[in-house]
C-alpha cells in the first residue's frame, strides 16, 4: 500500500505542476519543490534523531551520490520542461508507458529479477496502447514534450534499479535514503536553474503550492516510495507508478479542462490491461511463496518515524 499512496501524491502532483508553470520558469519550479521536500525530511530526521550521522559505507554512498544526480536533478528538470510543452495527459501516458518498458528490459540483468513470460504480455499490452494512443506520428509541440517524457522515463527505470539495490542491502534506512540524494540533487538543479532563469516574484498562492508539492507530494511520497522498494520488485514497483495513466487523466480532465479523444482513452485501457497482468503474475507468485519476516533496519522505518512503531513484517504485496 505504500507504494499505491506515493503513486496517487505524484499522480496528483503532476496536475499540481502544470498549473504552477502558468506563472513560473520549469527548471526554478522543479529546484524549488525539491529544496523544501529536503528540507523538510532533514527537520523530521534532526527532530526524531538528532545530529547522529548515518553509517554509510563507500558503495552506498556512490549509489546515492548517483541517485541525487540522476532523480532529484535531471529527472525532476526533464518533467518540468516537458510538461512546460505539452498537456499534462499527453506527457503522463508517454512517462508512465516508458516506465516500465526500461525496468523489464533491464531489470533481469541489473537485479537478476527475471521477467516472467506473463510480465511479458503486460509489457506487450503497454506497447500496443502506446500506439492506440499515438496512430500517427505526434505534432512537433507533442514530439518535444514527448522527448522530455521519455528522458525522464529513463531517468526514473533507472533510479528503481538503483533504489532496489540500496533499500535490499540493508545499508541505510528509507528516509536517509531519500534525504541525502534530495539534498544533493536540489542543490545542483537550484544552481543550474539560478543559472539559466530569473528569479520570479512568489505570490502567495504560489508560495502554498511549492510548500505543497515539496512537504506532501515529494517528501513524504519519495520516503514512501523508498521503504516500498525493500520489499518490491523493480518492475511491480514501475507498474503501480504507472497507474498514474489513469489517475492523471481524470485529475487533468477535472482540474485543467483538458480533453481525451477516443484513441487516448482506449490506449489507456489497454495500457492498464498490461498492468494488471502484471498485478495477477505477481499475486500468483506470492501465493506459492512463503513470505520471510523483515530482517533489514528499513523495515519499519516509516511507522516508527511517525510514531506507530515498526512493521513487524515486510509485505511482498504493495
Amino acid at each position: 500500500m505504500l507504494a499505491v499512496a506515493a503513486s496517487l501524491l505524484w499522480a496528483s502532483s503532476i496536475v499540481l505542476v502544470k498549473l504552477g508553470l502558468e506563472e513560473l520558469p520549469p527548471l526554478t519550479f522543479a529546484s524549488l519543490r525539491y529544496l523544501v521536500g529536503a528540507a523538510t525530511l532533514l527537520g523530521w530526521r534532526l527532530a526524531r534523531r538528532g545530529t547522529r550521522a548515518p553509517r554509510i559505507d563507500r558503495r552506498t554512498a556512490g549509489w546515492l551520490l548517483v541517485l541525487g544526480v540522476v532523480l532529484y536533478a535531471a529527472v525532476p528538470a526533464a518533467q518540468f520542461v516537458g510538461l512546460d510543452r505539452v498537456e499534462a495527459v499527453v506527457f503522463n501516458f508517454v512517462f508512465q508507458a516508458g516506465i516500465p518498458l526500461v525496468l523489464a528490459l533491464t531489470a533481469g540483468v541489473v537485479l537478476r529479477e527475471p521477467t516472467s513470460r506473463f510480465e511479458w504480455i503486460g509489457v506487450a499490452l503497454v506497447i500496443a496502447g502506446i500506439y492506440l494512443f499515438y496512430p500517427a506520428w505526434p505534432t512537433t509541440s507533442e514530439l518535444a514534450g514527448a522527448g522530455f517524457a521519455v528522458a525522464a522515463a529513463v531517468g526514473i527505470g533507472a533510479s528503481n534499479l538503483i533504489q532496489r539495490m540500496v533499500m535490499r542491502s540493508g545499508a541505510i534506512d528509507a528516509l536517509d535514503a531519500t534525504l541525502l540524494p534530495m539534498g544533493l540533487g536540489s542543490l545542483l538543479l537550484a544552481a543550474y536553474a539560478l543559472a539559466v532563469e530569473p528569479f520570479p516574484t512568489l505570490r502567495a498562492g504560489e508560495v502554498v503550492l511549492v510548500l505543497v508539492l515539496g512537504v506532501v507530494n515529494t517528501a513524504l511520497a519519495f520516503t514512501l516510495w523508498h521503504r516500498a522498494m525493500a520489499t518490491l520488485a523493480a518492475l511491480h514497483a514501475g507498474i503501480i507508478a504507472s497507474a498514474q495513466i489513469v489517475e492523471v487523466p481524470v485529475l487533468a480532465i477535472v482540474i485543467l479542462g483538458e480533453s481525451l479523444t477516443t484513441g487516448r482513452v482506449v490506449g489507456s485501457i489497454v495500457v492498464l490491461a498490461g498492468i494488471l497482468a502484471v498485478h495477477i503474475s505477481k499475486a500468483s507468485a506470492a501465493s506459492s511463496a512463503v513470505v520471510a519476516p523483515a530482517t533489514t533496519p528499513e523495515a519499519g522505518v516509516i511507522a516508527s518515524d511517525l510514531g506507530r512503531g515498526p512493521s513487524p513484517a515486510a509485505p511482498r504485496e504493495p
